[in-house]
């Protein structure tokens, strides 16, 4: 029984990475896919990339690495790649045996000017010897690596133009046909009955005299060099990578379509089936399962039914999955440990790791009590994507909320600008998502999972108070503390009562959850800062009420708020 498992990658210098960032891979007791995520651009291909290249998936040589794989294409930021494997000890077919345990450790030699050498050391476990058992090792070992962005290329089997099988079908049909044991014990009856059958169809037709002719004429070319010309099928091996799957629909034997004749999401659901297959019939083996957003082309229902049917059971068996993804149907937010979250840091123009903790056991279980069912479907479950694959988001209190502040972000960046079209999609320019949470407690759970995510955040919420209280509440350490003071215990030289202690105590926990630099409170309401007098939370009215304002005050868009959204910087981008 072969087993490969990653434990440890190590990337600097490399595309988008510049300072070396480790990233831990849970231990093989740990059962559940690994997904990578994180918003566009972030620097989850170059991840993958380099799991590739030093698990030896794809070969290294001088001429792998050019200037773009550089960080900022500058030739002093050699690209540093390295992993630490854990494998079994295999017996080669000469004797000898393959061995992957340890460290792979990328070597680039560069003369100051170009690339000169490129190569992977392996070296032991301690880091401290060569592993030189690691030489050809990989082919001991089950890799499975499917990018789903060219799906159709994946199900091809034929050879390239070098010889050389590309997706990871052909490789696992080559694999079964040189070690099934029945497969090969047939090849010798198969190439004579197949070379009769040949013959017999062949004998005395135009097309053998066609074949024949060919053959005089090219031995006259060769100088009358007698050569033996065959036209037939290809080396029993090669036959099995020329054949076609196809597909009959609705049970129809008969008429059979080619399956690349299929459209990205048939083709999708093919692979899937044909990912299940490999793990059926590798029952004994431990394999490395690597795919590229495998969400591509499918509709939500079916990336769940994916996830919940293909991924799962593969990370089930002992196989460990490593997917990236765009998808919150293809995480599980209840156990993070599977999840490493990657963003592109715009000041340091780098990938940088926001989230991997392989160890830490986050509880989120009073997100999904039951009694708090109705705040995780209203709030966290709808918002979720936006919230692990966004830049900054911006927490509203609710739907009126998010329609005054859009309405007032887009009025002010246009005004800045004069772009229409920009100042709407200027939160999508920045990834920026700004998202309701329907009230105080949910807010807390929210920020409870951008934190823990280490996503970027801003909260917006009404004091339910008409008095600023802001500075003095967040000048109390604890509440216990903030319960004895006179803040708390009086309004006015009388008793406060339960309902103003309640809100007290909820803005004191947002306050101090959120930071004062990520927090800002509407005094009263939201209602009362925008001069909408009633309180019939009407839209349509608190929308008219808007278009009549024409300047949004630091009262509404506090100084705070406005750097969050990076307005200073929009200048710089309308001139462009």
């Amino acid at each position: 029984m072969s087993e490969l498992r990653i434990k440890k990658l190590m990337i600097a210098n490399y595309r988008s990475f510049k300072e070396r960032v480790v990233f831990n891979f849970p231990n093989n007791d740990y059962l559940k896919p690994i997904s990578i995520i994180g918003y566009n651009n972030s620097g989850k291909t170059n991840m993958l990339n380099a799991i590739l290249y030093s698990i030896g998936y794809k070969y290294t040589t001088k001429e792998t690495f050019t200037i773009n794989d550089f960080y900022n294409r500058q030739i002093d930021n050699v690209p540093n790649i390295g992993i630490l494997l854990e494998s079994s000890i295999e017996n080669k077919f000469d004797g000898r045996q393959a061995n992957l345990n340890g460290y792979q450790q990328l070597e680039i030699q560069i003369d100051g000017i170009e690339i000169e050498g490129a190569k992977f050391k392996s070296l032991d476990p301690t880091g401290q010897h060569e592993n030189w058992q690691s030489f050809g090792a990989l082919k001991y070992y089950n890799v499975f690596y499917i990018n789903f962005h060219n799906i159709k290329e994946e199900i091809k089997t034929k050879k390239t133009s070098w010889g050389n099988l590309s997706t990871f079908l052909a490789k696992h049909i080559h694999k079964l046909v040189e070690t099934d044991s029945i497969l090969v014990d047939k090849k010798v009856e198969f190439d004579r009955q197949t070379k009769e059958a040949t013959e017999n169809v062949l004998r005395d037709s135009l097309l053998q005299s066609f074949i024949e002719k060919i053959r005089f004429n090219y031995s006259t070319n060769l100088r009358n060099n007698d050569c033996h010309v065959e036209f037939g099928l290809p080396n029993y091996e090669d036959i099995f990578l020329q054949m076609l799957f196809k597909i009959g629909l609705n049970g129809n034997s008969e008429n059979l379509i080619p399956i690349e004749q299929f459209g990205d999401g048939f083709i999708s659901m093919f692979v899937m089936a044909v990912i299940q297959a490999i793990a059926e019939t590798n029952t004994e083996d431990k394999c490395i399962f690597l795919f590229e957003e495998p969400e591509s082309f499918l509709h939500e229902n079916h990336q769940e039914y994916f996830y919940k049917m293909v991924l799962c059971p593969l990370a089930n068996k002992g196989h460990q999955v490593i997917y990236t993804t765009h998808s919150d149907k293809m995480i599980d937010i209840f156990d993070t440990k599977s999840i490493i979250r990657l963003e592109f840091d715009e000041n340091e123009k780098r990938t940088v790791c926001k989230y991997n903790n392989t160890e830490e056991e986050p509880n989120f279980e009073n997100i999904v009590q039951i009694n708090n069912f109705n705040s995780y479907i209203k709030s966290i479950e709808p918002n979720l994507n936006k919230i692990l694959f966004s830049r900054k988001v911006i927490l509203v209190e609710g739907p009126n909320d998010l329609l005054c502040y859009t309405h007032a972000f887009e009025k002010t960046i246009y005004e800045i600008t004069g772009d229409y079209n920009f100042s709407k999609a200027y939160l999508n320019f920045r990834n920026i998502s700004i998202l309701p949470h329907h009230g105080k407690a949910t807010a807390l759970y929210l920020l409870k999972l951008c934190k823990h995510f280490g996503l970027d955040y801003f909260l917006i919420n009404d004091l339910d108070m008409e008095i600023d209280i802001i500075e003095e509440l967040n000048n109390f350490g604890e509440i216990t503390e903030l319960q004895e003071s006179d803040l708390y215990l009086l309004d006015e030289f009388e008793n406060r009562n339960s309902t103003s202690k309640g809100i007290i105590t909820t803005n004191f926990n947002l306050l101090k959850s959120a930071g004062i630099e990520k927090i800002h409170f509407n005094i009263p309401k939201l209602e009362g800062v925008i001069g909408y007098e009633s309180n019939d939370k009407n839209s349509l009215n608190i929308w008219n009420r808007l278009q009549e304002i024409e300047v949004f005050g630091i009262d509404f868009l506090p100084e705070s708020l406005t750097s969050f959204l990076e307005l200073d910087s929009i200048t710089e981008i309308a001139d462009l």
